[in-house]
């Protein structure tokens, strides 16, 4: 398995990155063709449907410049399975506005088979 702290770190990236063309390139280097991330909201099969889910997550939550998107340092990682805790993050003040956990299925190259996304409904 590829670094553990390096697939987060980019996946991550991924997330608050502004330019189109950079988000579509790393959700292709991030996931397998007929990759899923799968939240209670979404259900997003392969590079398209992913990329629009991350455009519309980065338009609402990062674009207006008020939040960023950070890991929070617990990365664990076994066989092909990666997981860890995300926080959504005030630029202004470092208040923690949303959270939630990943737990990433690798396929054999490394890259995401699935994405099962859990978001903490409460962050206080």
């Amino acid at each position: 398995m590829e670094n553990a702290a390096d697939i987060v770190e980019r996946y991550v990236a991924m997330w608050n990155e502004p330019d189109t063309d950079a988000r579509r390139l790393a959700v292709v280097a991030l996931w397998q063709p007929e990759g899923l991330h799968l939240a209670r909201r979404h259900n997003c099969v392969g590079y398209a449907a992913i990329e629009d889910r991350v455009t519309r997550s980065w338009q609402t939550s990062v674009a207006p410049g008020e939040n960023i998107f950070r890991h929070a340092g617990n990365i664990d990682a076994h066989h092909n399975v990666v997981r860890f805790n995300w926080h959504m993050v005030r630029k202004a003040s470092g208040k923690i506005a949303a959270i939630g956990q990943e737990m990433l299925v690798l396929g054999e190259d490394g890259r995401i088979r699935a994405d099962y996304q859990f978001n903490d409904p409460d962050p206080a």
